[in-house]
């Protein structure tokens, strides 16, 4: 990979940033960043580099990704328990499939919102790494960063013992003072990001002008960008040419996040990924775009989720392009957050700290389907 010569860890500074956190004593935030800094790197960039040729096979057709998990890990969810199951879980989701396994994992602890403040004025809950989701400790908390920097290394390691398939680890690449400050770089001078394999922009942050696409642009790992109803051609062509100036393999994917009466889209932005001959592989991410109201309660239904996945299918062969992952939102308990056939919620059930996720069933359920609608895929090549 060429990295920009011109590109420096803070380069991105310089840029408009949105969704960042502002901390009351900037001192102590600054001096609990070089802290982290100072740290050893978590992964290495052996570890990036044997991830991202997994996903040059990707990029080739050869492989499909599920990448599924948590809407947000909570650090109380951060012990060895936890993981084991959690990751035994996304092992036997993945074995449906055949997939290369990409958990929510590991480091899953920073949110966007739409909105910084509820109705009631307090502070929205921002993910573990910034504030809690109790009401009253909703001011951001640079302490906050160094128990996310603490149990990403320990899920990792926790994952190294893992005696299941390979897994992954990717999360929201979204505070960027935070994932600086991970940044390291190999032998041969290549900057990596050493607290995931997989970082995504989330579909609030990925303006080519802004700090988000333009940290990074000068990152070695493979990078997910996530697309949603206010993408352009403009935009889309311009983010994805910084982020794979040289259209190479392993490098740039799509998560596509429309909704279900909204994947006329993906026709434009397939059609525009043609048109400029751009290296981009496909993922759906069926969750976002199909958000509703119950009760007071964010669900997702079953039968969206499932609608939308085979519209993604049918559109793609349309366009003569391959489905390359599926992103879920979903844990191995037995939650009640997404519905089927209108059932009710149970309140004891809906445990989520952000948005509903499926079940250890729904997740099942969907991913068979998946299965289907591959082997019908294969079946016509």
């Amino acid at each position: 990979m060429n990295q920009d010569k011109e590109w420096s860890i803070d380069g991105w500074k310089k840029h408009s940033a949105l969704q960042l956190p502002i901390y009351a004593d900037a001192q102590l935030y600054q001096d609990t960043l070089q802290k982290i800094k100072n740290l050893p790197g978590i992964l290495n960039f052996e570890d990036i580099n044997a991830f991202k040729n997994q996903m040059i096979r990707v990029s080739k057709g050869e492989k499909f990704v599920l990448q599924l998990g948590d809407c947000a890990e909570v650090f109380d969810e951060c012990t060895e328990k936890h993981w084991k199951e959690k990751f035994s879980f996304y092992d036997r989701m993945g074995q449906i499939l055949d997939a290369i396994v990409i958990g929510r994992t590991c480091g899953q602890f920073a949110k966007p919102r739409s909105q910084l403040l509820e109705k009631d004025g307090t502070l929205n809950y921002r993910g573990d790494l910034i504030n809690s989701l109790s009401r009253d400790e909703r001011d951001p908390d640079p302490s906050r960063l160094l128990l996310g920097a603490h149990y990403t290394k320990k899920g990792i390691e926790t994952l190294k013992q893992y005696e299941g398939s390979q897994i992954w680890v990717s999360h929201e690449c979204l505070h960027l003072g935070y994932e600086s400050a991970f940044v390291k770089q190999n032998q041969d001078k290549q900057y990596y990001l050493s607290n995931t394999h997989f970082p995504w922009i989330g579909d609030r942050t990925r303006l080519h002008d802004h700090a988000h696409s333009n940290f990074i642009k000068g990152i070695y790992n493979p990078v997910g960008i996530k697309i949603g109803q206010t993408i352009n051609k403009t935009e889309f062509v311009n983010v994805f040419k910084l982020i794979n100036p040289n259209n190479e393999d392993g490098r740039a994917f799509a998560i596509i996040r429309l909704g279900k009466n909204k994947l006329d889209k993906l026709k434009d932005i397939i059609q525009w990924k043609q048109e400029e001959k751009l290296n981009i592989s496909f993922f759906l991410d069926p969750m976002h775009g199909n958000n509703l109201d119950k009760g007071g309660r964010k669900i997702r239904k079953i039968e969206d989720i499932m609608y939308e996945i085979q519209q993604f299918f049918a559109i793609l062969e349309q366009e003569n392009e391959s489905p390359a992952g599926l992103h879920l939102e979903c844990t191995p308990y037995d939650v009640t957050e997404c519905i089927e056939n209108d059932e009710d919620i149970n309140p004891i059930k809906y445990t989520t700290a952000c948005d509903p996720r499926l079940n250890s069933r729904q997740t099942r359920k969907i991913i068979i389907f998946v299965n289907t609608l591959l082997k019908k895929l294969r079946n016509k090549q």
